[in-house]
C-alpha cells in the first residue's frame, strides 16, 4: 500500500516522522505549530487521502497547499450547505441555473470549463479533490468554427472526452443561421429536452447575436435552465465584443435574473492562473483554485487552493490585455513617468522610437489615468498621484 501512496507519504516526510496508524498515517500538521503529530491521514483507494488535523482543525486544502500535494491525492468531502442547491460540482456549478466563467485576457475560460465538463462525464475527482458519486450526461454547444478547437481540449483532457456530446449548432456562416438567443430560445429548449444532459457548456459570446446586449442574452439563458431544470456552464473569453474588462463583466454577470454562480479566470505573475468564485447565488461563495496551462497534452493541471480573496482578485484583474501595442505603451508611460513629469513631446518622440503610433498613447494614457498640465515650459505627463512639479496650471486628464 506504501507504494499507491508514496507521492502523499514522500510529502508528510519533510515535515517528521511518519507514524503508520490504523488505515493510514499520523504525521505533523504544516499549517500550524503542530509538535504532537495531530494530522490524520487515511487511505482513501486510488493512491488518494483523506486529511483530518486533530490538534488544529486545520482545513485540509490549506494542509494539502501546505504539503504542496494536487487535488488528484486528495480526497475532499463535500461542503454542506444550509440553503444550498442540488450540485453538479458542489459550491462551484450548481445543478440548476447558468454559472458563467469569465476569463482574463491571457487565460482559457473554455480550457477550464471543458476541464470540468470531462471530469463530470466520467463521473471522476473534481478539480478541489471532491468525489463525485455518478457520472452525468454532458453536451458541449459549439460553433462550426471552434468545434474543432472543442474537440482537441476535451481529447488532451484526459479520460472522459468520449463521454461528452459536442453539437456544432451556435453562431452560422456563409448564409447558415445558428442558433442565438434570445430569438431562438424555444430552439435551445427544444434542443436541451431533447437531448436531456445534466450539463451543457458553451460559449456565451456564440450564443448572442451582434447588436444585441449580452445581459438580454443571459437572461434568456437563465430563464431556459430554469425551465428545463440544467445547469448551464458559459464561458467569456476577453476580446474586443465581450469587453476587455473580465472583473466588471463578472461583476456585470452577477445580477438578479442572470447567473446563479460568476467566477472569474485569473494569470499571475508566476505563470499560474486560478478559477476564483466571485459571487454565489444563496450560498457561502468557495475557495480559489490554483492551476497551470499544461499545453497540447494536458490544457488545465489544477495545483492547490488560490490564497487571495476575491476582492483582491477584483482590483488586481485585467492588467493585461490582447492589444500588445498597448501594454508595450503602458509600460513606456510608467517607465517614463515615474521619476515625475516629462514633457508631452518627449513621451511622443520616445514612443515613435519603438514605432507606437500617437493615437495608441493617447489610449494608454487613458488606461493609466495619466495628467497633462500645462506648464511655464509646455504641457507635461505625469502620473495621476503625481502632478506637475513646477507649479503649473492644474492637470487635466486627455
Amino acid at each position: 500500500m506504501a507504494l499507491e501512496y508514496e507521492a502523499v507519504l514522500s510529502a508528510l516526510r519533510g515535515w517528521g516522522n511518519v507514524r503508520p496508524t490504523d488505515g493510514g498515517w499520523l504525521a505533523r500538521c504544516p499549517v500550524h505549530d503542530d509538535r504532537q503529530h495531530s494530522l490524520l491521514v487515511l487511505a482513501a483507494g486510488d493512491g488518494r487521502v483523506e486529511l483530518d488535523c486533530l490538534g488544529g482543525g486545520c482545513d485540509p486544502q490549506d494542509v494539502a497547499t501546505a504539503l504542496r500535494v494536487g487535488p488528484e491525492h486528495i480526497a475532499i468531502a463535500p461542503p454542506a450547505f444550509e440553503d444550498g442547491p442540488g450540485w453538479v460540482w458542489p459550491g462551484y456549478v450548481p445543478e440548476v441555473g447558468v454559472t458563467v466563467i469569465d476569463g482574463e485576457d491571457g487565460t482559457s475560460a473554455l480550457a477550464v470549463a471543458l476541464d470540468v465538463a470531462a471530469r463530470v462525464a466520467r463521473g471522476g475527482v473534481l478539480p478541489d479533490g471532491q468525489q463525485q458519486r455518478h457520472a452525468r450526461r454532458v453536451l458541449v454547444l459549439a460553433s462550426p468554427q471552434n468545434a474543432v478547437q472543442v474537440g482537441e481540449l476535451l481529447a488532451a483532457g484526459g479520460p472522459g472526452a468520449d463521454l461528452v456530446d459536442v453539437a456544432a449548432v451556435l453562431g452560422g456562416r456563409g448564409g447558415q443561421r445558428g442558433l442565438r438567443l434570445p430569438a431562438g430560445a424555444d430552439h435551445l429548449e427544444q434542443l436541451l429536452r431533447e437531448r436531456r444532459p445534466d450539463l451543457v457548456v458553451l460559449d456565451l459570446m456564440a450564443l448572442c447575436p451582434y447588436r444585441v446586449p449580452i445581459g438580454r442574452s443571459l437572461r434568456s439563458l437563465a430563464d431556459v435552465a430554469g425551465r428545463v431544470g440544467v445547469a448551464v456552464l458559459a464561458t467569456r473569453e476577453a476580446s474586443k465584443r465581450a469587453g476587455w474588462m473580465a472583473a466588471r463583466r463578472a461583476q456585470e454577470a452577477a445580477q438578479p435574473s442572470m447567473a446563479a454562480a460568476v467566477h472569474l479566470v485569473v494569470g499571475g505573475a508566476d505563470g499560474a492562473m486560478a478559477l476564483v468564485p466571485v459571487f454565489s447565488r444563496e450560498w457561502t461563495v468557495m475557495g480559489g483554485l490554483r492551476f497551470q496551462a499544461g499545453g497540447r497534452t494536458r490544457p488545465v493541471v489544477w495545483s492547490s487552493r488560490f490564497p487571495h480573496g476575491r476582492g483582491e482578485v477584483l482590483a488586481g484583474a485585467d492588467l493585461r490585455r490582447r492589444r500588445p501595442e498597448s501594454a508595450r505603451a503602458r509600460d513606456l508611460l510608467c517607465s517614463m513617468l515615474a521619476a515625475g513629469p516629462v514633457p508631452t513631446r518627449e513621451v511622443l518622440v520616445a514612443a515613435a522610437a519603438v514605432g507606437l503610433a500617437p493615437r495608441t498613447v493617447q489610449r494608454a494614457r487613458r488606461q493609466l489615468g495619466v495628467v497633462a498640465s500645462k506648464t511655464a515650459g509646455g504641457w507635461v505627463l505625469s502620473l495621476a498621484a503625481q502632478g506637475p512639479s513646477d507649479g503649473g496650471a492644474p492637470g487635466r486628464r486627455q
